[in-house]
């Protein structure tokens, strides 16, 4: 007999897992299954927090290492090139680091409470693939709308 599990019975002797606890879904009959969902909107929070702050750095920071060379490559070899080029390739560097932070804890904010406010009020509990796949829907959102063309579509 298979019972419906919803958020406002959270099973005894539950603890929160640990990040990132990604398992693979099927197989529900498995206790990696039960363990790894989440049951709190802090918890929910707290993870799409997480990914959201991994993926916008690392997609964030690959695109400012790629502008950085760039800028220092194309100073080097012009014709008059700055002394200080390196510092203004950093600061660029740092810009988008910066960025990519501030941007990745809002949007995480956001997505975050939204998900847990409707997981709630449908009584329902959380895979941890949830806040994983919302921060990948949320970089490729952020990579589709960086061509001009896009963002006027969308």
């Amino acid at each position: 007999m298979k019972i419906f599990i919803s958020s406002l019975n959270v099973p005894i002797g539950y603890t929160t897992p640990d990040f990132p606890s990604i398992y693979w879904p099927l197989g529900e009959h498995r206790p990696e299954f039960s363990q790894s969902m989440l049951y709190y909107g802090r918890d929910v929070w707290r993870f799409t927090i997480q990914w959201y702050i991994i993926l916008f750095c690392g997609v964030y920071s690959v695109t400012g290492l790629y502008m950085f060379v760039n800028y220092c490559v194309a100073n080097y070899h012009s014709k008059t090139p700055s002394k200080y080029f390196v510092f203004r390739g950093v600061l660029i560097f740092v810009s988008y680091a910066f960025t990519s932070t501030m941007m990745a804890v809002i949007s995480g904010s956001v997505v975050g409470l939204l998900t847990s406010a409707i997981y709630k009020a449908g009584s329902m509990t959380m895979s941890t693939w949830i806040p994983f796949t919302w921060a990948v829907l949320g970089v490729m959102y952020d990579i589709c709308t960086s061509y001009s063309t896009s963002s006027v579509t969308l």
